[in-house]
């Protein structure tokens, strides 16, 4: 199993990681970008081997903002399924009698070979989705690193 944590104790001669392309919506704004960059950003540092990451509109379901493997996995095809998925889950909590006390953190999505993380940015109008591999990422770890840089999000 490979630990992507481990790799900020490597040698100082080992090679530094290429910068890794976010590639964002073309209607976003300068504040905007900035502000999914930081995120998507500080995700993919402290997970470099993750398979995708994306930003996503909860209420259209449109990708905002991505990094992802090319050929592998296009993020924006899940979008507005994912966005569904929490959509639906807000609704079922108020059908419980639950949305008054209690809030989504994340959502997981457990497949064969990936774990799928869909979390609600702090304004409840965005969610990040990321893809990580079961063989390559410790759960815990990637959800930890999903709230340290979602809830700095503000």
């Amino acid at each position: 199993m490979k630990i992507p944590f481990l790799s900020r104790f490597s040698s100082p001669d080992d090679a530094q990681p290429a910068t890794a392309k976010i590639t964002y919506a073309n209607s976003l704004n300068v504040s905007q970008r900035t502000h999914f960059g930081a995120v998507l950003g500080g995700i993919l540092r402290d997970l470099p081997e993750l398979l995708a990451v994306s930003v996503v509109d909860l209420r259209s379901g449109r990708l905002l903002a991505t990094h992802h493997l090319p050929g592998k996995h296009d993020p924006a095809k899940a979008a507005p399924y994912n966005a569904e998925v929490i959509n639906q889950k807000q609704l079922a909590l108020q059908a419980l009698g639950l949305a008054n006390d209690e809030v989504i953190e994340d959502i997981l999505i457990t497949l064969s070979s990936q774990w799928h993380v869909l979390r609600l940015l702090p304004d409840q109008r965005h969610f990040v989705h990321l893809m990580v591999s079961i063989h390559d990422t410790n759960l815990a770890l990637a959800r930890a690193v999903m709230q340290n840089h979602t809830a700095a999000a503000e």
